[in-house]
């Protein structure tokens, strides 16, 4: 079994990604917002002697009666102006 992510990682992960869109400010196509809905399993584990909040994308694409419905997580990036690379 992988090991799952904390959700600051995930979501910092998320963040990296939305900081790409600026990456091509030489291009011809620039990309200026960016929407993302994801799936995320959300759940407590311990680690070590500390509980850590985990949140990471599903596992598994099917589902059986005893796993709990992924939560939903809606972002948005938008470039600022003076964003340009």
């Amino acid at each position: 079994m992988t090991k799952r992510r904390p959700l600051g990682d995930t979501l910092g992960d998320l963040v990296d990604v939305g900081g790409m869109l600026s990456a091509g400010a030489g291009s011809a196509l620039q990309v200026r917002s960016m929407d993302l809905e994801l799936p995320l399993d959300i759940r407590f584990a311990l680690e070590g002697r500390s509980v850590v909040l985990v949140g990471d994308l599903p596992q598994f694409l099917t589902r059986t009666a005893f796993d709990p419905e992924p939560a939903r997580l809606s972002i948005s990036f938008v470039a600022q102006p003076g964003d340009e690379s």
